[in-house]
C-alpha cells in the first residue's frame, strides 16, 4: 500500500506533514505501507492514475487552486487534506462528491492514522458504488435488449411473452451464450430483413449498381 505526501516548491512541508507521516509509517502495524514524496506539478494526475496510491496526503495552504486534486479524487483515490476550518470550507463541495478527508493544520500521529484509515474505506467506498451504478446499468440495458427480442419473436411468431422468453432462454442454454446476446443477435438479424429506410438506399442503390461499360467504337463523324 502506498501513501503519498504532497509538498510545495523546495520541499515545501506546512504543518510539518512530513514528519508525522514518517511517524506514522514506522509504527509495526503499518509496515506494508509505503510514504512516497511528491511535488506538485502539472503530472501528478497522471502518475496518480499509474502508480495507483491508497491515500494523498497535503496542507490546504500549498493548493490554493483545486483543479488536479479534483482529477486525483476522480480517480477513487483517498485524499487528506490538512489544514484550520475556513480553509476546509472551500473543499467542502469536493468533500461531497468525492472520498476526501479532513485533518487539522497540525496534526497528531494518531490523528493522521485515523485520517489515513478514513480516507483509504473513502476510496474503497467510492470505487464499490461505481461498480454497482456500472453493473446496473449493464442489468437495465440487457432487460431492454431482450425485452425487444422478445417482442420481435411475438410478433412474428404469434406467441405470448413467457414463450419467447422461454425460446430465447432454451437457445442460451443450447449455444452456452448469455441470453442477452442471444437477444441481440435477434435484433441484428432482424434489421438486416427489414426494407430500406431514409438514409440506407439498399443494395440496389446507385452506388451498389456498376455502370456500364464505355463502347470501345469510336463516335460516329459527320
Amino acid at each position: 500500500m502506498r501513501a503519498w505526501l504532497l509538498q510545495g516548491g523546495q520541499g515545501e512541508d506546512p504543518g510539518g506533514l512530513r514528519a508525522v507521516l514518517r511517524q506514522w509509517a514506522e509504527r509495526p502495524a503499518n509496515a506494508a505501507w509505503r510514504l512516497d514524496l511528491q511535488p506538485l506539478c502539472p503530472e501528478l494526475p497522471a502518475r496518480a492514475q499509474a502508480q495507483r496510491p491508497e491515500v494523498v496526503v497535503f496542507a490546504s495552504a500549498l493548493n490554493p487552486v483545486r483543479t488536479w486534486v479534483e482529477e486525483i479524487l476522480g480517480l477513487d483515490i483517498g485524499v487528506i487534506v490538512a489544514g484550520d476550518d475556513e480553509q476546509a470550507e472551500g473543499y467542502r463541495e469536493l468533500a461531497e462528491r468525492h472520498p476526501l478527508i479532513f485533518a487539522s493544520a497540525k496534526p497528531t500521529c494518531d490523528e493522521i492514522a485515523l485520517a489515513v484509515r478514513g480516507a483509504r474505506a473513502a476510496g474503497h467506498r467510492q470505487q464499490h458504488w461505481k461498480t454497482r451504478v456500472e453493473q446496473l446499468h449493464q442489468r437495465l440495458n440487457d432487460r431492454i435488449v431482450i425485452e425487444r427480442a422478445k417482442g420481435v419473436l411475438v410478433q412474428k411468431l404469434g406467441i405470448g411473452e413467457e414463450e419467447a422468453y422461454k425460446r430465447l432462454r432454451v437457445l442460451s442454454r443450447r449455444q452456452r451464450r448469455q441470453i442477452r446476446d442471444i437477444a441481440q443477435s435477434l435484433l441484428d438479424t432482424q434489421s438486416l430483413l427489414l426494407p430500406p429506410t431514409n438514409g440506407y438506399a439498399g443494395p440496389e442503390s446507385a452506388l451498389d449498381t456498376p455502370h456500364p461499360p464505355e463502347s470501345s467504337e469510336a463516335p460516329p463523324t459527320g
